[in-house]
């Protein structure tokens, strides 16, 4: 959605409440909700996917929304305090509220349906009070920009809070390694164009993985002869072979590629060109 575009839905939204004819949503009671903070904003490594995690303010429950990575972005940078150059899409939304002489009250994160989470933005402006059905990811970066509070239903909370403790990533540490989920962006330098595998983005020096051939740009398509579709699923086989791991390697586009043994302990390895 274009910036001027925004304005300009922002600008009739208002203009339809001062008519009366946008119906302002049933606004749930204070006891059905709680009130939350945004703790950090991470990345899903299996789905590589941005996650905004919320903190439940009373009792400490986390709850992670998948967003997308505009939205990611805008949630950072207010985060750390970063002034961009120019307004991005949801400084000029708080900028075009505040033209109008309008407030927002709140914002909640109203419902869980289908996997897929719904938000209100309360406000307020001339007297009246209504709502506006946002994305939650829009609401919680334009509730950061205008210190408004955060809000989920309790239900939302029972039915969306998960155990969202990321997997130590051994093989980091005892490798030397770091790997990423490839995509159809990295594809296009690295692998040969196919968006399978596992990018090798950094190998400490002296560490297993480079005493085994692994290298920087490698990706990994196959351990132990299956495909392996998560940096969390190549942690499981990682631990499962403690003498070691049969991996298949494409290191660029023209070759056919690689087949290593990643050792796991200090003895030799081989790597065979197939």
């Amino acid at each position: 959605m274009s910036r001027f575009f925004l304005a300009m839905v922002v600008v009739i939204s208002f203009s339809l409440v001062a008519q009366g004819f946008v119906s302002a949503a049933s606004v749930p009671n204070d006891s059905e909700m709680r009130q939350v903070q945004v703790r950090n904003v991470v990345l899903d490594s299996q789905s590589n996917q941005p996650v905004v995690v919320l903190k439940e303010k009373d009792n400490g429950k986390l709850l992670p929304l998948w967003i997308g990575p505009a939205e990611a972005q805008a949630i950072i940078i207010q985060l750390r305090g970063i002034t961009p150059p120019r307004p991005m899409t949801h400084d000029l939304l708080r900028n075009v509220i505040g033209g109008f002489k309008a407030k927002v009250v709140r914002i909640i994160i109203t419902e869980l349906k289908g996997g897929t989470f719904y938000a209100h933005i309360e406000m307020q402006s001339d007297g009246r009070k209504f709502s506006i059905d946002s994305r939650p990811s829009d609401a919680i970066a334009l509730a950061l920009r205008v210190k408004a509070p955060i809000f989920a239903k309790a239900q939302v909370l029972r039915d969306g809070v998960v155990n969202f403790q990321p997997m130590k990533l051994t093989h980091r540490s005892r490798l030397g390694v770091v790997l990423q989920l490839m995509t159809p962006s990295l594809a296009r330098y690295f692998g040969g164009g196919i968006s399978d595998g596992l990018l090798v983005s950094q190998v400490a020096p002296g560490k297993l993985a480079e005493k085994s051939g692994l290298r920087r740009g490698d990706v990994i398509s196959l351990v132990e002869g299956k495909k392996i579709s998560s940096v969390e699923s190549f942690e499981k086989e990682f631990i499962k072979k403690s003498d070691g791991l049969n991996i298949f390697v494409k290191r660029n586009p023209e070759s056919q590629g690689i087949r290593m043994r990643l050792i796991t302990a200090n003895n030799e390895s081989v790597a065979i060109k197939k």
